[in-house]
């Protein structure tokens, strides 16, 4: 078996990082292809992957940058020959269709009509809060979605395996579940190592590993600060995209008005390294409202630490399957409405619909408002993880000066440290399930599949039955608007 991975670039990142553990499992058993090329838009600096081979043309473009179509899709072909001293068996292509270079959409559609055989692995999609790269599709997109029984998919959940389902009713090609592997972590021991001085890290740590970025929610953090005094919430970074520095910068200030025990991009305030503020924590916590792979609901239980926090079940549900028991996590911190201005509250839900379907260029359905609307609140509660900053900073402005409503987050929130029974069971089934070795055979069993099913002609399935799963109203959420 030859195969061919493809993707716009080799940066270092996500779908970087899920080629280099793929490669890397091959290498490290005797299970693997007889040979096989990666094809990028740009050079590999890293130290992992081999048999690189660089194209003009493949990397990110706009619609009026991008190269003909033919001539990337010869290109890769040309690549692939190269390497392999013939075409693959197999054509392994990322984010095919996520916008980020209509050519190479195309050039997928064209290898498809070809008859190749692939395996197509969206990690992300334009349907979903990218208007910018589903437009920059343009023409391209009544051929982003191939299909054949040649042609399979590969996606990091079951959200997303659901939803490529629905696309791709009546028509052949098979959708497999792939998420993605979870890096080796240090046991514990070798955590305790670092703990010398702590570097004056603040006491009863609850860390929130990521870097600020909108749908991080970090207003909850600031919410869950209010009702827990004696813990103290951080998230380690601050953002670098441009348009996010000041609303980050407001939630900095916002906390120190309310003298709260939270600091915003702890990381970048001590010496501390990583390992050692993640060894320090009390326990790592989530508060985020989407997600892609969700490896924030793993890492921590590989590093031998407690999780709590926010669950998102559309993600992690493919996790407690494979045995990895989140039953302390919540789903919804509930918050009465009558905190909130409900006629503002419409008012902005019916902007983010306005805006959004108008970004993507398509009608809103009928009744749009009544549903976004009744799919945030039940009864006369609504979900603070889907109101935007405005209206968050409000509800904690009333959450600190009422201790019942403050009881009522603390219960709801159950910010518990669990117990080590609980985070070595989960680490024994995370080693388990979702181990570099297993992902490497994963990755095999599908390519065998592909080869394995008869050549069809090959037709399209219809976006647009994708973007209005990702476009319902009753999953808004006014952070991601």
């Amino acid at each position: 078996m030859k195969v061919a991975i493809v993707h716009y670039h080799l940066e270092p990142g996500g779908v970087t990082r899920v080629i280099e553990n793929t490669v890397q499992s091959w290498e490290d058993s005797d299970n693997q292809p007889a040979d096989w090329v990666i094809i990028s838009g740009r050079p590999y600096l890293g130290e992992v992957l081999n048999k690189v081979k660089v194209i003009e043309g493949l990397d990110y473009a706009s619609s009026q940058e991008a190269v003909d179509p033919k001539l990337l899709c010869q290109r890769l072909e040309d690549a692939a020959i190269q390497v392999l001293g013939a075409l693959p068996d197999i054509w392994h292509v990322h984010n095919h269709s996520l916008g980020k270079n209509p050519s190479l959409t195309l050039a997928v559609a064209e290898l498809a009509r070809k008859g190749a055989q692939m395996l197509l692995q969206p990690h992300d999609f334009a349907e979903d809060g990218r208007a910018e790269n589903f437009l920059n599709l343009g023409r391209s997109y009544k051929y982003a979605y191939p299909n054949g029984d040649q042609i399979h998919y590969a996606t990091l959940n079951q959200r997303d395996q659901s939803f490529l389902n629905s696309a791709f009713k009546d028509y052949p090609s098979v959708i497999h579940l792939l998420p993605n592997a979870v890096p080796y972590a240090s046991s514990k021991n070798k955590l305790a190592d670092l703990r010398s001085s702590h570097h004056n890290l603040p006491d009863d740590l609850f860390l929130y590993p990521v870097r600020a970025v909108r749908r991080k929610n970090l207003g909850e953090l600031a919410l869950l600060s209010a009702s827990h005094h004696e813990k103290h919430f951080a998230n380690s970074l601050g953002p670098t995209n441009p348009s996010f520095q000041k609303t980050y910068q407001k939630w900095g200030i916002f906390g120190k008005s309310l003298n709260l025990s939270l600091t915003y991009g702890l990381g970048e305030r001590t010496n501390a390294t990583f390992p050692e503020l993640v060894e320090h924590a009390s326990s790592i916590i989530n508060v985020s409202i989407a997600e892609g792979f969700g490896l924030g609901f793993l890492e921590p239980w590989m590093f031998g630490k407690s999780l709590c926090g926010r669950n998102i079940p559309e993600i992690t549900s493919d996790f407690t399957k494979a045995g990895v028991n989140l039953d302390n996590l919540y789903s919804k911190l509930w918050i009465d409405l009558g905190l909130i201005d409900q006629d503002f509250l419409r008012d902005q839900i019916a902007k983010a619909l306005s805006s959004n379907y108008g970004k993507y260029q398509v009608d809103m359905p009928e009744d749009c408002l009544n549903r976004a609307y009744s799919s945030m609140c039940s009864g006369n509660r609504i979900d603070f993880g889907r109101i935007q900053e405005d209206i968050q900073m409000d509800i904690i402005r009333k959450v600190h000066k009422s201790q019942y409503l403050q009881s009522t987050i603390k219960e709801q929130s159950n910010l518990e440290v669990v117990k080590p029974k609980v985070i070595s069971k989960n680490r024994d089934s995370i080693s388990q399930n979702f181990s570099q070795n297993s992902y490497g055979h994963r990755v095999l069993k599908i390519y065998s599949d592909v080869i394995k099913s008869p050549k069809t002609k090959c037709d399209f399935a219809p976006g647009a039955r994708l973007l209005d799963k990702f476009l319902s109203p009753e999953r808004l959420n006014l952070l991601r608007s």
